[in-house]
């Protein structure tokens, strides 16, 4: 053991927990280390290079492949604050084995990361920052929003409020994303995906603070990429959040735990995006989904199946009552491990619905069938979420607007991200200033809302889509930390049509209960009722065309199986064609009509349909004028979706 003073006492911990924590005799350090016998504890004060503390572990300080130690004052400490105040606000923290010196990967905070970008050109070192500060919840607790009340909304902390147009006080930041909860209630979004917030290296670390490797890493930093979004980095820390991403107000842990508390006070919860490396421990994996449900109050995670096995997040009792996202969910294998009764918490998260529904968006043939399969599946163990464009590959503007990927900006001569985009740039590359190809994109951004919006399961929008954000063709934008990835803010008169647009179907979504079920969708009169929950037809009623060459989707949701007395019917006609076509509108009963509500050719969007009107009491007094009753065919423009609901 090696003591540059005396301030400090020391004592056998316990193997478990992992990490920091504050125990009855002081703090407990814990570390896993299977290949090595001797291991040492470096106390670090705040801006000192050199340790103020160390302690040898061996011997009776390791439990099977884990060192640990506690901490505390000795009587020569004048200090009257408490051991883990003294530890949190003075002191950082290494381990050092075999020779090298490493930063705990159960650390709950990292030091000499504070400037996004720009540490290869410090001299400050990484190390383990302790937390251990009190944070007051309050009442906070899990809101469990139901899958299919969930509007899921992604995006990055950085880019969300980065751009000099977001109108933040602390942008590109957990407080500057705070700013931004009333517009997003205004929206109608009530969760949020944050792409990674945990401690990654978005460029390389400097191992040594030396002057010529500094000059060198001042090279590299200009001519490196950015690893903007923050998969697949080194140097991850995965129970830390990123301190870059924090207005420095107060902590990482706090200004975290702040931002989450106020998202559940205005009813949106937060789900985060974790990406495991190759390698990466289990137990570590299931640690940190730990930590964050019960230190951060985290609602959810969507992570990469193939590191982190399902089973080990479904079934485990912390994370079983979390939302988890995965990309394909074995029910079979769940039944064997007597996993049920989580379809609110275990929701399927891929590429499916993107793929096949941006087809049939783009007229492709043969996409009728596979396109009402996606609208209306509904499982009954899990939940789905549904997107038409996520983080990686092009924005919903860019899907309307390119027929490819222009990546040059990543200097990688375009060879990089997906060349199966499914999208359609409706006439020309790229921007235009052609009025009858602006419209064109509108309708198809329309289009594809709806297409999201009405569809069972949770829909997932990607941030901006909604101003007609674009990234001028980019589809892997992994690297751009500048205007390719900012979301713009500045409103214009394409950006406010989308945005009324989208508030208003986000609204409709909710208003109409048929349009997210919690339960499978049959396709069969369950209700003895005389219809069925979900009829498909094509252009005739009753008979749904899925013929290769057909384009033309009709779709109807009855009104009994919403659950509830006022659920009104809906039914939505999707032409897909490039020609107008006469659809046949299914008869409704005795007494109820149809109105058409939303067109997005015209852009015609009926709110006062949102609310079904009271039935009053026949009086003697005049009757007023009735409605026309709309004919028993309508023809749908061409590439059009018309929306009727029942009155």
């Amino acid at each position: 053991m090696i003591k540059e003073n005396s301030l400090f006492e020391y004592r056998v911990g316990k193997a478990l927990p992992l990490g920091v924590t504050k125990v009855t005799e002081g703090v407990q350090f814990a570390v896993y280390l299977p290949k090595s016998e001797v291991c040492f504890l470096k106390l670090y004060k705040k801006g000192r290079k050199v340790p103020s503390f160390v302690v040898e572990l061996k011997g009776k300080f390791k439990t099977g492949s884990v060192f640990s130690a506690i901490i505390n004052k000795s009587a020569k400490m004048s200090d009257a604050r408490d051991i883990a105040e003294i530890l949190t606000q003075d002191y950082e923290y290494l381990y050092e084995a075999d020779g090298v010196s490493f930063v705990d990967p159960y650390a709950a905070g990292i030091t000499g990361r504070q400037h996004w970008g720009k540490r290869m050109a410090e001299k400050k070192p990484v190390r383990g920052s302790i937390c251990l500060e009190h944070f007051d919840w309050e009442e906070d607790t899990p809101l469990r929003i139901p899958y299919a009340d969930m509007i899921l909304y992604q995006l990055h902390v950085r880019g969300y409020t980065k751009h000099r147009s977001s109108g933040v006080q602390h942008k590109g930041t957990f407080r500057g994303l705070m700013e931004k909860i009333p517009y997003l209630k205004d929206l109608g979004i009530n969760a949020v995906m944050l792409l990674p917030v945990y401690e990654f290296s978005e460029v390389a670390d400097v191992e040594d603070d030396g002057e010529e490797l500094a000059a060198v890493a001042k090279v590299q930093e200009k001519t490196s990429r950015i690893n903007y979004w923050g998969y697949g980095s080194e140097n991850t820390f995965y129970f830390a959040p990123k301190m870059s991403y924090t207005s420095q107000v107060a902590s990482p842990s706090t200004e975290f735990k702040e931002m989450v508390k106020a998202f559940h006070e205005n009813g949106i919860e937060v789900l985060l995006d974790i990406y495991f490396q190759p390698g990466t421990n289990l137990f570590l994996m299931t640690d940190c989904l730990r930590s964050w449900v019960l230190q951060y109050h985290v609602d959810g995670f969507r992570v990469n199946q193939e590191i982190m096995p399902s089973l080990s997040m479904a079934s485990d009792p912390i994370l079983s009552g979390v939302k988890l996202l995965g990309s394909y969910w074995d029910v079979n294998m769940l039944h064997s491990a007597k996993i049920t009764g989580q379809k609110n918490a275990l929701g399927e998260y891929n590429e499916g619905f993107m793929n096949d529904i941006r087809r049939f968006l783009k007229s492709d043939e043969g996409m009728v069938e596979k396109a009402a399969g996606y609208f209306s599946r509904n499982a009954k163990e899990y939940s789905y979420v549904n997107f038409i464009t996520h983080v990686n590959g092009f924005t919903l503007m860019d899907l309307v607007s390119y027929d490819i990927k222009h990546n040059e900006a990543n200097g990688e001569m375009n060879q990089d991200g997906t060349e199966f985009n499914y999208s359609w740039n409706c006439g020309v590359e790229g921007k235009t200033r052609k009025k009858a190809i602006l419209d064109r994109r509108m309708i198809q951004i329309r289009n594809a809302f709806l297409m999201l919006l009405t569809s069972q399961g949770a829909p997932m929008i990607l941030a901006g889509d909604e101003l007609g954000n674009t990234q001028s063709g980019n589809n892997n934008a992994y690297c751009q930390d500048n205007d390719i990835s900012y979301i713009n803010w500045n409103r214009t008169k394409t950006s406010e049509e989308i945005h009324t647009f989208v508030k208003q179907a986000i609204a409709f979504r909710k208003a109409f209960p048929v349009l997210h079920r919690e339960e499978p969708v049959m396709l069969t009169d369950t209700l003895s009722c005389g219809m069925p929950d979900l009829s498909i037809h094509g252009m005739q009623a009753w008979k749904p065309d899925y013929s290769n060459y057909s384009r033309m989707l009709g779709m109807l949701y009855y009104g009994e199986y919403a659950g509830r007395k006022e659920g009104r019917s809906v039914y939505i006609i999707y032409n897909m064609y490039w020609e107008a076509k006469s659809f046949d509108l299914p008869n409704l009963p005795k007494g109820k009509n149809w109105r058409v509500m939303i067109d997005t050719y015209d852009n015609t969007f009926d709110t006062k349909l949102l609310t079904a009107k009271k039935k009053t009491a026949k009086t003697g007094t005049r009757k007023k004028k009735q409605q026309p009753v709309l004919s028993k065919k309508t023809v749908v423009p061409p590439r059009t979706t018309v929306i009727f609901v029942e009155e």
